[in-house]
């Protein structure tokens, strides 16, 4: 007994020390934020089957770059074309060149993988689920349908591997999502300004800006799921 609330205390310490420490923007963890992970998921158990192949695919995937309805295009002039006639506003803030600067250095020197390719945050999900053939069909949905038709509520307590964090807006809408990985990581397509990464935002939401310079701050988590097909 005396070792459980020990360790509870200890684990209580960290966390406020964690919390405090990360006022400061910053795109980086902290040393304090740092060591209450590395403790907090010390004992946490190596993913295996379905799960374990999905986080290994999705390692891949980091260093993409964002474009809204991507699901691992090849960016292309023709596919910024396309897209930026449906959703220009995806393309504000320097987006649009610094895109076109990447096409143009693809068509010159050939796609790199993923540095060349694009997703959005349901697309980076439903790209490799389709990719390793984790559902009978291929399958491309939103955040909001795949929260309410592909997933059981869960809390952030419960948040294992493979899981699936969301955002919902003022207005009850899931708008964006990610995957937690291992050890408290989540991958994510973090808009046009910091792409596909692979970050600790349990708690705090901040990336770096490939685009302008200087670090994003989002609205945190605040809905969480579990794909049925991992129940």
């Amino acid at each position: 007994m005396f070792t459980i609330i020990k360790n509870t205390c200890i684990l209580l310490i960290i966390s406020v020390l964690a919390l405090t420490s990360g006022c400061a923007l910053s795109a980086e963890e902290t040393e304090r934020e740092r060591a209450y992970y590395e403790y907090k998921y010390e004992n946490e158990e190596q993913p295996q089957g379905d799960i374990e192949r999905l986080l290994t695919f999705l390692d891949g995937c980091v260093g993409g770059q964002y474009i809204f309805g991507g699901q691992g295009h090849a960016i292309t002039d023709s596919f910024i074309d396309s897209t930026y006639k449906i959703y220009p506003d995806y393309f504000d803030g320097g987006r649009l060149e610094y895109l076109r600067g990447i096409a143009r250095s693809a068509q010159l020197n050939g796609h790199r993988f993923p540095q060349d390719y694009a997703w959005d945050c349901s697309g980076l999900w439903w790209y490799a689920a389709n990719e390793l053939e984790l559902y009978e069909e291929y399958t491309d949905k939103t955040a909001h349908d795949t929260y309410y038709d592909f997933c059981n509520p869960i809390t952030k307590e419960e948040l294992r591997p493979g899981d699936i964090v969301f955002v919902t807006n003022a207005e009850g809408r899931v708008a964006h999502m990610g995957i937690v990985g291992r050890h408290g990581f989540i991958y994510e397509a973090v808009s046009g300004f910091a792409g596909v990464v692979l970050k600790r935002t349990v708690d705090k939401r901040v990336y770096n800006d490939i685009v302008r310079g200087g670090v994003l701050q989002n609205n945190n988590w605040n809905t969480f799921g579990r794909p049925k097909i991992f129940e």
